[in-house]
């Protein structure tokens, strides 16, 4: 049993991966990687970076407030890209290959180098607060993208900042599904590669 986890959660997480495996199409798979380590925490959104050409880009995102107030706003979010540098808290996690809670975004450390980036709860009229962010760790230590779930909600459906025990088991949830990430997206390329060489022909 994995240090601070009870029992019941890890065999809840080794029987979702072991649903996860199941599902080759890449988007499904991030629709339901998000969701579950969502659940975990009652996290009110969250996205998945991916690591293409030295670049994190949102590759999926979802937002249950938005969603309920206009299904559009969560399209502000996708196909964005940053740089892996620690100037955001993706780019940091992706650097360090580390966890990291943020209890709210518009009030950081003054001696942290990252920063967060107003402009999308700005333009979605969003108010971002709890933060939590781990990599995403296939196999032979690669880092293949990084997950972040935003806003934990209490009974009250009021933001409150993540515990550490969302971190644990959102992190061993992620270096679970990680592997399947991993082979969904190799699958999608290769499809790609195949239906490219056929136009080609």
């Amino acid at each position: 049993m994995v240090s601070g986890l009870n029992k019941n959660k890890v065999a809840a997480i080794l029987k979702i991966t072991e649903d996860l495996n199941r599902v080759k199409d890449i988007d499904s798979l991030l629709d339901r990687v998000l969701l579950e380590a969502r659940r975990f925490s009652r996290a009110d959104a969250g996205s998945i970076y991916l690591l293409e050409n030295q670049k994190l880009r949102i590759n999926y995102v979802q937002n249950d407030t938005l969603m309920r107030q206009e299904s559009g706003k969560k399209f502000l979010y996708q196909n964005h890209e940053i740089p892996m540098n620690d100037k955001s808290m993706a780019g940091y996690v992706a650097m360090t290959r580390k966890p990291l809670i943020i209890a709210d975004a518009y009030a950081l450390d003054a001696g942290v180098p990252y920063g967060f980036n107003r402009s999308f709860d700005e333009t979605a009229r969003y108010r971002t607060r709890s933060v939590l962010t781990v990599p995403l760790m296939a196999s032979q230590n690669r880092l293949i993208g990084v997950m972040q779930i935003i806003n934990s909600l209490d009974d009250a459906g009021q933001a409150v900042p993540f515990r550490l025990e969302d971190e644990l088991v959102t992190a061993y949830f992620a270096n679970h599904a990680a592997g399947g990430i991993e082979k969904a997206k190799m699958t999608r390329e290769i499809i790609l590669r195949m239906i490219g060489i056929a136009e080609m022909r």
